[in-house]
């Protein structure tokens, strides 16, 4: 694997037994660009028999054999991006993904109208979420994140520490269970904030068979799963969290779900918060799934 072509070819017997031939160039591609500093444009016109560093062809073997194991290819670089940003990724917590992307766009969308000031993202993981918000709301003042995993926290610990060197603003996080917040009259996270968003656990175990070994054998399975009991358990705690006062009137729920529960879950919630308190709807991603929940908080004076 002296050469860049030779390289390629390395790449291709790894990794074409795991993934697509297109999907499988790709990973391939992003790789050798980490590894030799070069942009999308700049990998593409060099020379095929380009000598690689020494120090490039341990690399790229090492990245290569973990990937061959299955390890998805963010851990193995250490980073996802994330809209506009880059984040520090490990095992143990959720990779980003384009639908949360998504879900992020639509809460900043609306907060070119509203006016977001606080928020608080719950089961933050990586922190992608917060971090985004947070360097992308203008008027904000406040924003927490709460984790329950040890291992997410200290990775997003380490994002936050990186967006506040970026940008001068922070994020508060906590050590907190969403159902212990619910259940309990104490904890940090302050009451009436202007948003409330979250990705939690949806996917129910029953899904665990049509999904692909390199997200079941290697993300946390905590961030995955929603109970088997009650897929939509974590929807109606955040409505609680609403109904007790977390939120003030006029803020805002947003939520990323599973579209397999999406109607229930907007149902169940509204029950919780209060028809009358509220109004909700779902909205669908890019390809057409019902994938998240918008609910407006209005109660009656």
């Amino acid at each position: 694997m002296d050469t860049i072509h030779a390289y390629y070819t390395a790449a291709a017997e790894v990794l074409s037994p795991l993934y697509e031939r297109s999907e499988a160039r790709e990973i391939a591609r992003r790789l050798l660009e980490d590894a030799l500093g070069y942009s999308r444009s700049q990998l593409l016109v060099v020379d095929k028999d380009t000598l690689l560093p020494p120090h490039c062809r341990e690399r790229l073997s090492q990245q290569l054999q973990a990937l061959g194991s299955g390890r998805p290819l963010q851990y193995v670089l250490g980073y996802a991006p994330f809209l506009q940003h880059s984040l520090f990724v490990a095992p143990g917590v959720l990779i980003p993904r384009p639908e949360t992307e998504e879900l992020v766009e639509l809460v900043l969308e609306e907060a070119s109208k509203a006016g977001y000031r606080s928020f608080v993202d719950i089961g933050t993981g990586s922190g992608c979420i917060a971090y985004a918000l947070a360097a992308e709301l203008p008027e904000l003042q406040a924003a927490y994140a709460l984790e329950l995993s040890e291992e997410a926290l200290q990775v997003a610990a380490r994002n936050f520490d990186a967006l506040r060197a970026a940008t001068g603003r922070s994020v508060q996080l906590y050590r907190e269970d969403l159902f212990r917040l619910v259940q309990s009259a104490e904890g940090a996270l302050p009451r009436g904030l202007d948003l409330i968003v979250s990705n939690p656990p949806y996917i129910h175990p029953e899904e665990a068979a049509a999904m692909s070994p390199q997200v079941l054998e290697h993300e946390p399975h905590l961030a995955l799963f929603a109970p088997e009991t009650s897929p939509i358990a974590y929807y109606l705690a955040l409505a609680r969290l609403v109904q007790q006062g977390y939120l003030r009137p006029g803020g805002s729920l947003w939520v990323e779900l599973n579209p397999r529960y999406a109607e229930e879950t907007l149902e169940a919630m509204r029950r919780i918060v209060g028809p009358e308190a509220c109004t909700a709807e779902l909205l669908r991603d890019l390809s057409g799934k019902l994938r998240f929940v918008h609910l407006h908080y209005s109660p009656q004076p």
